[in-house]
């Protein structure tokens, strides 16, 4: 047995079964895995994964400890870089330190206020015309469909792209790099899901490189565009390279995550009709539908909130110690995954009043259940690799809900039983059937 092993079996805890340890159980419900076993093991505790070993944290004082990192005594490159690599490298989620911050202060500017009201100004454009393609009075997949939207919206406000046969190609090619994150086999074995998902970057790649010349003269004001003219404020800007390696993340980051809260949105809303009432009668207050207007919709950012409490479609963020470094009377050695899981914190009852219910209303002013501690709610991460998309994200959601509640009553059949996939996002396994119904003038 090495040292660091030697380590981490002083951190309660257990390995599993031979080679694969408890991945297999976790890939089934991640959250349930660790809710069991922190119960078993308290607060820190060690598992394997994917044939390494990992240290678990939870709470919000771990999340914060973690995710801050005063001391830097983790990476967040090589945290994630297990997972995805080989899939997505050089994204800004696979750079540390003054890389990092370089390249972020760079991408800033593509998502600065004035960049941000013009992607709002497209997309709230664009979505009569996506509204019509919509099914309705019919019963239908929500999650295809949110996927469906979102790239139909990306294609337009990201890239800039409106040929539909290469909107398809990205569509699959993003959903499979992203599926290859959690392949079990992580060698390019051909027929593997892993190989699959290389090729698919690769073809990404290919696309993005072909477009860039084109983009730097592109005045449509897109993000793709913006990104090729992005500068720091020492003039700095990036290489073809790096672009393309910024918009295949960005769009990961954009369009996966996004419709994992979508969809989660439209299944909370058709369980809670009444807050479709709500969030419509604060639609109607709105004379004229700007970036600014998103202020006037609050009760809209408690319900997304809420979803994102409860749904939140990351299930774990992973760093790896660079030193030994203590931790509550643990001693954690260097070259070890530590992770935290927002999710877990976001059902802590000594926190949330009745966390399993659906409450908009906790994210309210008068109750603000979200700031008793700054790392108790962090569906976007924290620190300096808080997600930079953030505010871009929480735009998308207010524009769509904004025209499609105002045309639509979303419902469903509540004796079908949903099941949840909650790793590598969440997302319904077997997909969430819904209808919209059009609604009366």
């Amino acid at each position: 047995m090495n040292s660091q092993q030697q380590v981490i079996r002083e951190i309660p805890g257990d390995r599993g079964w031979p080679l694969v340890g408890h991945t297999l159980s976790i890939l089934k419900d991640i959250q349930a895995f660790f809710d069991r076993k922190t119960r078993q093991h308290g607060a820190v505790f060690s598992t394997q994964f994917l044939g390494e070993e990992w240290i678990r944290l939870t709470g919000p004082d771990a999340c914060q400890w973690l995710l801050q990192d005063k001391d830097n005594n983790f990476s967040t490159k090589l945290g994630w870089e297990s997972f995805v690599g080989d899939l997505f490298p050089r994204g800004l989620m696979l750079k540390d330190g003054d890389d990092h911050l370089y390249h972020r202060r760079i991408m800033q500017s593509a998502f600065q206020k004035s960049a941000l009201a013009r992607y709002q100004q497209m997309m709230h454009k664009q979505m009569p015309e996506l509204l019509q393609e919509m099914p309705s009075q019919q019963s239908f997949d929500a999650a295809d469909q949110v996927r469906n939207l979102l790239l139909d919206i990306a294609s337009n406000v990201f890239i800039g792209e409106s040929d539909v046969n290469a909107r398809d190609k990205l569509q699959k090619a993003f959903r499979t790099t992203v599926a290859a994150t959690m392949a079990i086999i992580r060698k390019p074995i051909p027929g593997t899901l892993y190989k699959r998902g290389l090729d698919s970057r690769a073809y990404l790649e290919r696309y993005f490189l072909a477009k860039v010349p084109q983009k730097r003269n592109d005045e449509s004001g897109n993000l793709f565009a913006a990104l090729t003219r992005a500068k720091d404020e020492d003039g700095n800007n990036f290489s073809d390279q790096e672009i393309a390696d910024h918009m295949i993340f960005l769009l990961m980051a954009a369009q996966d995550t996004t419709s994992s809260a979508l969809t989660s949105l439209f299944y909370m809303l058709a369980e809670h009709p009444q807050w479709q009432e709500r969030l419509r009668e604060e639609y109607q207050a709105i004379s004229e539908f700007t970036y600014e207007s998103l202020e006037q919709m609050p009760q809209t950012s408690w319900v997304f909130k809420e979803v994102l409490r409860m749904c939140t479609p990351g299930a774990v963020i992973p760093r790896r110690s660079l030193r030994e470094v203590e931790y509550n009377g643990y001693r954690i050695p260097a070259d070890t995954i530590v992770s935290v899981s927002p999710i877990h914190n976001h059902y802590l009852p000594e926190y949330w009043t009745s966390p399993d219910t659906f409450d908009p209303e906790r994210f309210s002013p008068e109750r603000a259940e979200d700031k008793q501690h700054p790392y108790l709610f962090a569906p976007f991460s924290g620190g300096v690799h808080k997600c930079i998309g953030l505010h871009f994200a929480e735009m998308e959601i207010k524009v769509i809900l904004f025209h499609l509640l105002q045309r639509f009553q979303i419902s469903r059949d509540e004796s079908e039983k949903v099941n949840w996939q909650k790793a590598p996002v969440w997302q319904p396994k077997g997909g969430l059937t819904v209808q919209l119904t059009p609604l009366t003038e």
